[in-house]
């Protein structure tokens, strides 16, 4: 098996993205960490994903950004913007939950523990 950043690099955009939209519905963690050499967490928030839709409102194109919503309580607490042009790898974990490299920062997103 390669280094991390192998397998960081072999996940698609579609990949990722379609890793994601299957936990539309559920309760996750993100967690946000700068992706430099000793990368420090920069952020912490969680929600119910709302299923991802194109920042135009139609069909995404290939360079278009996707924009995914958590809720808690039925309001809007957080967001993602998924951006195919800042994707740079990303892997999917036994559990279920993803990790992507987009532009100089990582997300770690984990179903949440019941």
């Amino acid at each position: 098996m390669g280094s991390t950043l192998e397998i960081l690099s072999e996940m698609t955009f579609d990949q990722a993205l379609a890793a994601i939209l299957a936990m539309v519905g559920q309760s996750v963690d993100v967690h946000v960490l700068d992706a430099g050499e000793n990368p420090q967490l920069v952020a912490a928030f969680g929600g119910k994903l709302e299923a991802g839709y194109s920042l135009t409102g139609g069909e995404p194109t290939d360079e278009e950004a996707i924009f995914v919503r958590l809720v808690s309580g039925g309001e809007d607490v957080s967001s993602l913007n998924l951006n195919r042009e800042l994707y740079r790898g990303g892997m999917i974990h036994p559990d279920g939950g993803i990790t992507m490299h987009s532009g100089s920062v990582d997300l770690m997103i984990s179903l949440r523990a019941a």
